[in-house]
């Protein structure tokens, strides 16, 4: 990450990619479908969710070695 995107911007562009991609499908599964579909909207949600903890945890183990070897 640039020091022109922050941590918190990329949080940010992240959690709007996730709802954006996930959040509706959740909506209509909340709205009107089985449980079973609400079920596995959910849990998709929870995953990228997840995915991008991860990710976060990996680029900021990765930037910190970098910072130490300067």
């Amino acid at each position: 990450m640039t020091s022109q995107f922050t941590t918190e911007d990329w949080a940010c562009f992240k959690a709007r990619e996730i709802v954006e991609r996930e959040g509706m499908t959740l909506v209509r599964a909340a709205r009107g479908s089985s449980r079973n579909d609400l079920h596995e909207s959910s849990l998709r949600l929870a995953r990228a969710i997840a995915a991008t903890l991860i990710e976060a945890s990996v680029d900021n183990s990765a930037y910190s070695n970098r910072a130490r070897s300067f």
